[in-house]
């Protein structure tokens, strides 16, 4: 099952969906952060901007985090939004500065991302066929 294509009707395919998202968030954390080094290390963090950058940066991190952890565990799905959001402002940065590997990468994850907030609202729901199965009849 390719990550575009989340198969939401099982309870498999929505747990596959929350724990790629759940890696997604991890891995761009740790985006944020290497970026945040290499461009606050070019401002100066003893510069204002560059203690915006470690301040904004710091937000993004926490959020992503917070949103794997919660990923992982099947849920998340509104700090999923918010990290969907942020990762959309990230994309629209990337348009303006013309920096393709940042469209790519951010767009790849915003799509695992937005997968992984749907199945967990459907993981939520929990009105699965599957449930209303007898295991040993």
């Amino acid at each position: 099952m390719a990550f575009w294509d989340a198969d939401f009707t099982t309870r498999m395919g929505a747990e596959t969906a929350t724990g790629q998202a759940g890696l997604a968030c991890f891995i761009v954390a740790g985006f944020r952060v290497v970026g945040a080094l290499v461009f606050g290390g070019m401002t100066g963090f003893d510069t204002i901007e560059g203690q915006i950058i470690a301040a904004l940066t710091a937000v993004e991190v926490i959020a992503a985090l917070i949103a794997g952890f919660r990923f992982r565990a099947g849920k998340g799905a509104f700090i999923g939004m918010a990290v969907a959001a942020l990762l959309a402002l990230s994309i629209v940065n990337a348009l303006a500065s013309l920096t393709f590997a940042g469209i790519i990468f951010n767009t790849i994850f915003l799509i695992v991302i937005v997968q992984g907030i749907r199945g967990a609202l459907v993981l939520r729901r929990g009105d699965f066929a599957e449930d209303e199965i007898e295991a040993f009849e």
